[in-house]
């Protein structure tokens, strides 16, 4: 083999080596990727004056009531199952549980909970005790009168809130008549693994690059 066809074959694989991969980063780092980005529904929700830790972190949030049946404690586990563990990597990532004053007990037979099925240590996952009036308020702020706080039975679905405190969700969604879907029901598996979890790594991967998306109309 000729010295000028072994230059060329080495200038080849060099190419190959180093100058795509370096030319397809700076293709991502601009913010052109063409994907699908998360809406933002609400923009800035309440945080209660500092009290909710939304700030910088993307959340997953669920309000209980004082009351929670067998199948509150179900879709816990649910969510800890199909959300939270395979979650848990991303470094801002954290899982809020809102509880009524009232029942404050139930963060402890929570955790008992999630313990028998191996969530022993939970770092990202917090449990907040707040009054019923802060709590109503907390849900008021999302701006979408449909959300009604029961102080008893609390919320069957959940929400995200992004690292700007900003409501998140679809306005494509194929399963509601409006296309609008702002809280993830957490009865549903397959709600939990293919809604909330996808569109979980979509604000990560906006997080990532930079990408926000312009307010909802």
């Amino acid at each position: 083999m000729s010295e000028k066809s072994n230059q060329t074959k080495k200038i080849i694989i060099l190419f190959s080596t180093f100058i795509v991969p370096l030319l397809f980063f700076l293709f991502l780092a601009s913010g052109k990727v063409n994907f699908n980005k998360l809406p933002t529904i609400t923009e800035k929700v309440s945080n209660l004056n500092g009290e909710i830790p939304f700030r910088n972190k993307v959340s997953v949030l669920s309000v209980l009531g004082e009351e929670p049946s067998v199948g509150t404690y179900q879709n816990i586990l649910n969510l800890y199952q199909v959300i939270y563990k395979s979650t848990e990597k991303y470094k801002n990532f954290q899982v809020i549980t809102v509880i009524p004053k009232s029942g404050e007990d139930t963060a402890e037979e929570l955790k008992k909970e999630l313990a028998k099925v191996g969530g022993v240590d939970l770092p990202k996952w917090e449990y907040l005790v707040l009054s019923e009036n802060q709590i109503k308020n907390l849900v008021s702020s999302f701006g979408i009168p449909a959300i009604i706080y029961d102080k008893k039975k609390g919320l069957e679905k959940v929400f995200i809130i992004d690292e700007d405190m900003s409501l998140r969700g679809r306005t494509d969604d194929e399963d509601t008549s409006s296309g609008l879907l702002y809280s993830y029901d957490t009865r549903s598996v397959s709600v939990l693994k293919n809604k909330l979890r996808e569109d979980l790594k979509v604000v990560f991967y906006e997080s990532k690059f930079a990408v926000k998306e312009p307010k909802l109309n």
